[in-house]
């Protein structure tokens, strides 16, 4: 399944607008730069997330829902914002793949992985989840970027300057397909759609190469502090039965804790045995987060090594900064997918 295939429902359109008279031009490869004519500003308009999504917490647990009573529209955006704030780190990520990372001015303090330390040092707005609203407004950004966790502060981050949602299809869900479709969204705003163009099409074949290999049964685990999360198809990491084609060991329903936690139902090395897979996709939840490294030592044990997956050495530890922190972003998707391939192309 080609993940090309739902790239479609994002508006993008690029727009001159001279004094008060606003006429549409068409969006190309081949956009030219901004006017220097401050009468003549280029901005891009650029379709929020849909549908709304909110943060819920309850018992301990992060979700999203829909929430209908909050729709948002279209926004237009400045082509080539020389002043970004990012909350999501997927932006930031798919900005540096296409040459526009240094636009962005601010950051939240989250860890980031290796590929991104250069702007570890970026001024922080707060976390993923609350802003610091005074810090966003010192750094005076013609554009700010939500998603997923910070999705619920767009009104207030609007106050500041220009916000945009790029929230994917579920807060959290790792889906090429919808990071594909915000990078476009991107490079149209950014003027560098031929560089989105040319990693997605790297992108869509190294899927196509996995498709091609892919075969047997497999569990997706979720590794923090000795435990386990496994998560179904349908899940936020479904996208490795429903997309990819593996063949889940254990069907979602059938797994513990059915209802499914953002961090996956929790599962033990007795039940890794017993649903034996042929493969196990795993990531570092630990690590992602900063609370230290623990899948492989976890995973290292007798029940485990009895499965087939341990027997034929196809565990698979996928970078988990990547899935967990970032998720969508175009280096992000490509590093998960690379990992995957030279896994089960051996």
């Amino acid at each position: 399944m080609s993940t090309t295939s739902t790239r479609a429902s994002w508006s993008v359109a690029v727009l001159a607008a001279a004094g008060l008279a606003v006429t549409a031009c068409a969006s190309s490869p081949g956009a030219t730069a901004p006017s220097d004519d401050a009468s003549d500003p280029r901005v891009v308009t650029v379709a929020n997330a849909q549908p709304t999504l909110v943060l819920v917490e309850q018992d301990g647990e992060s979700s999203y829902r829909e929430d209908a009573e909050t729709p948002r529209g279209s926004v237009e955006v400045p082509y080539q914002p020389e002043a970004v704030v990012t909350f999501d780190i997927a932006t930031l990520d798919t900005l540096d793949a296409i040459g526009a990372g240094d636009a962005v001015v601010g950051i939240p303090d989250i860890p980031l992985p290796d590929y991104l330390s250069d702007y570890a040092d970026l001024p922080k707005v707060g976390t993923l989840f609350e802003p610091d609203f005074e810090a966003v407004a010192e750094l005076e950004p013609d554009l700010i970027v939500v998603a997923a966790r910070s999705t619920g502060q767009y009104d207030e981050l609007s106050e500041i300057s220009t916000t945009i949602d790029l929230t994917g299809t579920a807060g959290g869900t790792f889906d090429p397909s919808a990071g594909l479709e915000r990078a476009e969204q991107l490079g149209e705003i950014f003027g560098a759609e031929d560089a989105v163009a040319e990693r997605i099409a790297e992108i869509d074949e190294l899927t196509a190469a996995i498709e091609d290999e892919v075969s047997g049964t497999a569990l997706v685990l979720s590794v923090s502090g000795g435990e386990y999360g496994a998560f179904g198809e349908g899940s936020r990491f479904g996208y490795f039965f429903d997309e990819l084609g593996f063949v889940p060991a254990v069907p979602a329903t059938e797994l513990p804790g059915a209802e499914g936690s953002s961090h996956g139902d929790t599962v033990t090395n007795e039940f890794l045995l017993t649903a034996d897979p042929d493969w196990i996709i795993a990531f570092d939840r630990g690590a992602a987060t900063g609370e230290g490294s623990s899948a492989e030592e976890t995973l290292d044990n007798e029940l485990v090594a009895e499965t087939v997956a341990g027997k034929e050495g196809q565990i698979i530890l996928l970078p988990a900064s990547e899935l967990y922190i970032v998720i969508n972003g175009l280096t992000s998707i490509q590093n998960v997918l690379t990992t995957l391939h030279d896994a089960v192309s051996e």
